[in-house]
């Protein structure tokens, strides 16, 4: 039997496995502020949860630009539940949250709604930030931080008059700094980068000018631009680019297409 508002394990009277449920009330501690809500479908205990239009918590799905994160089960439920949930706190688990870094960031995993993570590759969402190697601080606005700078580099063999598709992991969202067309040949390079992997004229977030630039030597364009990604499939966050080599370009040979990016997610 379980009580109504904490959720706590009674052991039923003269039960010779007691100390069973009284131990399994302590998979996850907590400590902050509590919300009362239902169920909208299976959930595990430590998931990252949002409130629907219908009023049910569900798993977060961080793919989706439409909701944002609200609570946090400290209990296993299936659909229909009631249950208290946290709203804004301390958690900590020696069994659930394993993959935390004390003093890193923690964020929703992207391939396992709900699930907290501490690396970003494959994650989005910053949801708190870890005070344990088993334990984080739930904030569901996430915590403030500096971007984090990324540079990458595509390296692409071209061919006169040839268009070449490409994309650079640079997260879900950030502001571009600076892109570099490096090269050791006299082609016209046309550079286009866009949101989505359509790669749609809607979708372009910068371009060279359409006659093309010479890629001899290192053509730096620090133009800012932001950068967001569109793109409905995608788990890790990549920005797409398209190089066209001009037709009357005179040589074949190496470009390179540098990006340096400030992420926010």
């Amino acid at each position: 039997m379980a009580t109504d508002q904490q959720n706590f394990e009674q052991p039923s009277a003269g039960a010779a496995d007691w100390d069973s449920s009284i131990n399994g009330n302590f998979g996850i501690l907590e400590f902050g502020y509590r919300a009362r809500g239902q169920a909208g479908g299976d959930i595990n205990t430590g998931d990252i949860l949002t409130v629907g239009a219908d009023g049910f918590s569900r798993q977060f799905d961080p793919n989706s630009e439409d909701i944002y994160p609200h609570l946090l089960s400290i209990s296993a439920l299936s659909s229909g539940d009631e249950a208290n949930f946290i709203a804004f706190g301390s958690v900590r688990s020696l069994g659930i949250f394993t993959n935390v870094v004390a003093g890193g960031p923690v964020y929703v995993s992207v391939l396992t709604p709900g699930m907290v993570v501490s690396s970003y590759s494959g994650a989005n969402r910053n949801v708190g930030i870890a005070h344990y190697d088993d334990g984080f601080v739930f904030q569901p606005n996430g915590v403030p931080q500096f971007p984090e700078t990324l540079v990458d580099v595509a390296s692409i063999d071209t061919v006169n008059g040839s268009l070449h598709l490409f994309q650079m992991d640079m997260g879900r969202a950030g502001w571009n700094r600076n892109v570099g067309i490096i090269g050791d040949s006299g082609d016209l390079t046309m550079l286009r980068m866009f949101s989505n992997s359509e790669r749609l004229d809607s979708q372009i977030l910068f371009s060279t000018i359409s006659g093309g630039v010479n890629a001899i030597s290192n053509h730096l364009d620090q133009a800012g631009w932001p950068f967001f990604n569109t793109d409905p499939s995608t788990y890790s966050g990549l920005i797409y680019g398209e190089l066209t080599t001009m037709s009357l370009s005179v040589e074949s040979d190496f470009v390179g297409v540098t990006l340096t990016m400030e992420r926010y997610r």
